[in-house]
């Protein structure tokens, strides 16, 4: 019986711990996925899943996933705008200026963003 319990315990916890959408790192971070949350936020050649990695309540890092983003305007964005959500508190993602000529792929990427942090706080 006591084993079942204890199996039972730690099926919770790690249920708690990690889901489709978000992973327990093993620094504390969780990476939040938007694969899934995303999936009706489009950019300008449709979908901009992202891989955001989050500490306490800064963001870490924000990865683009494959997508079908016009190659050019995806660029633009990664080089000029991806960096800057690097090392930012989550409550600060308004802050972040679109890329002026890929103004549908840059909000795409601000709503994936939001997104996953909303995940995060109500997941935490």
């Amino acid at each position: 019986m006591k084993y079942k319990i204890l199996i039972l315990a730690f099926a919770a916890f790690a249920s708690s711990c990690s889901d489709k959408n978000m992973t327990k790192n093993d620094d504390n971070s969780y990476t939040i996925n938007t694969l899934e949350l995303g999936k009706d936020i489009r950019g300008y050649g449709g979908r901009l899943p992202i891989s955001k990695t989050i500490k306490g309540d800064e963001i870490q890092s924000v990865k683009i996933l494959q997508n079908q983003e016009t190659p050019a305007y995806l660029e633009r964005v990664e080089n000029q705008m991806l960096p800057k959500f690097n090392g930012i508190n989550i409550n600060q993602i308004n802050s972040i200026d679109a890329v002026s000529g890929a103004t549908y792929t840059s909000k795409a990427l601000t709503k994936n963003v939001q997104v996953a942090v909303d995940y995060y706080n109500s997941k935490r």
